[in-house]
């Protein structure tokens, strides 16, 4: 894709029952706004009939996905509103202090110009707690849009970078099916090199051409990067360390899962409507 990042195709993970994940079916991405002509066609020849968009109200009509003709957007937003993310300066210090930022972060005029990072820091730091996982049911369209599909159709999930939203909403749909942790892990901080196009070039500024690469995502070694931290007052890698993806968060997630919902299962009938009969049309649809 020449308009977006950190898109690939879930095809080809096995679960535990020797199935795969049929290849050409389950995509994800970052934000939708920026692709190409060229990029549209490829998602015409891929089959994508349905995109799911994570982004909240604002985000979705700040950036509009840019769709082959005919394609369903599907609107699930995880968090934010019409107005924006709905973090309030509060919250905001709280996450900042906790991470161990030092208060030149606070500035939050100087610090969303690169970026949504307090979006970044209120997802990464919610992981486990009561509030995000009752979010988790707001992942239900994205799951019945998945039952709904046609057998030449395939979906596409995302948010704005298509890390946190999308990887959580990926990470649940990939423990249904029955992928193993370690794949599902594997899977999710993928996003954190997906979203560095260039990575290796110190002197790259090819992350300004996409809204979902802010420079709060790049290598520490980016030289843009370092000169945008020393405004900041903080090192590139406590910077990027505080909102960087790890393996630890999903666990979090599924620890609070069973502990609030008693199993898996049980969440995924009463959050997500996906009972027996709901998650054996799941696993058709997806599996081979």
């Amino acid at each position: 894709m020449q308009g977006t990042l950190n898109m690939r195709d879930l095809g080809g993970l096995c679960t535990s029952d020797g199935r795969r994940i049929i290849k050409g079916r389950l995509l994800r991405s970052a934000n939708l706004a920026q692709i190409t002509s060229n990029d549209v066609t490829k998602l015409e020849r891929l089959g994508v009939k349905k995109v799911v968009d994570l982004r909240g109200p604002k985000e979705a009509l700040d950036q509009p996905d840019h769709v082959p003709a005919g394609t369903a957007i599907i609107s699930s937003p995880i968090i934010g509103s019409n107005t924006g993310d709905e973090i309030n300066d509060s919250t905001i210090r709280k996450l900042v202090i906790g991470a161990g930022l030092p208060e030149s972060m606070l500035d939050v005029a100087e610090v969303t110009k690169h970026g949504p990072y307090y979006r970044m820091l209120f997802l990464v730091d919610s992981y486990g707690t009561k509030s995000h996982t009752s979010r988790l049911s707001r992942y239900r369209p994205f799951f019945h849009a998945v039952i709904d599909l046609a057998p030449d159709e395939t979906i596409l999930v995302h948010c704005t970078g298509g890390r946190d939203r999308t990887g959580v909403g990926i990470a649940l749909l990939l423990r249904a099916l029955g992928v193993c942790q370690q794949d599902i892990e594997a899977d999710f901080v993928a996003s954190n090199h997906a979203l560095q196009p260039e990575r290796e070039d110190p002197n790259s500024t090819a992350f300004l051409r996409f809204h979902a690469a802010n420079v709060f995502l790049q290598p520490p070694t980016n030289k843009h990067y370092q000169q945008i931290t020393r405004q900041l007052g903080a090192s590139p890698e406590i910077i990027r360390d505080a909102v960087k993806l790890r393996v630890d968060l999903l666990r979090l997630m599924f620890e609070s899962i069973d502990a609030q919902y008693g199993s898996f299962s049980s969440f995924l009938e009463s959050q997500l409507g996906v009972g027996p009969q709901e998650l054996e049309i799941l696993k058709s649809k997806l599996l081979a």
